[in-house]
């Protein structure tokens, strides 16, 4: 059994991820934790065209990245001090696409994620997460 766990490296991430643990554990299964980070084009995007190809681009896309691997490690970190085999990966682009692409290229058989990874989000579901509801095809546990 394969369990894909989601996070944003926020806390509520790290809590469904270790809500999940218990699941994994149960069941045998080994894991993948999943960040995901902006894409290059969405970075360039918000930046403006003032920064395109600048330094500040450069370096922003180089924290995303840093970011989203220290997020996916963190995860995969905390699975492993549960006795679960687990690895880290990162993607970039849409978040909620992102996820379901891994989903359908790693066959898995499960998704751990949050409701929802913004703090004062006032919906009870965030809007990756009811994205990934409505699409995947395999089980989704949300925390």
């Amino acid at each position: 059994m394969k369990i894909l766990f989601c996070t944003g490296g926020s806390e509520k991430s790290e809590n469904a991820i270790r809500a999940g643990a218990s699941l994994a554990t149960k069941l045998g299964a080994d894991a993948t934790v999943l960040s995901v980070g902006p894409s290059h084009a969405l970075i360039n995007k918000m930046l403006g065209a003032e920064f395109r190809m600048s330094e500040v681009t450069i370096d922003t896309d180089r924290a995303v990245t840093r970011n989203t691997s220290k997020y996916a490690e963190s995860g995969a970190k905390i699975l492993k001090k549960a006795g679960i085999n687990a690895v880290a990966k990162t993607a970039r682009g849409e978040i909620a696409d992102e996820i379901l692409r891994e989903v359908e290229s790693g066959n898995y058989d499960f998704i751990v994620v949050s409701a929802k990874g913004k703090p004062g989000d006032r919906k009870l579901l965030g809007s990756n997460t009811r994205k990934v509801l409505a699409k995947a095809k395999i089980p989704v546990y949300v925390v």
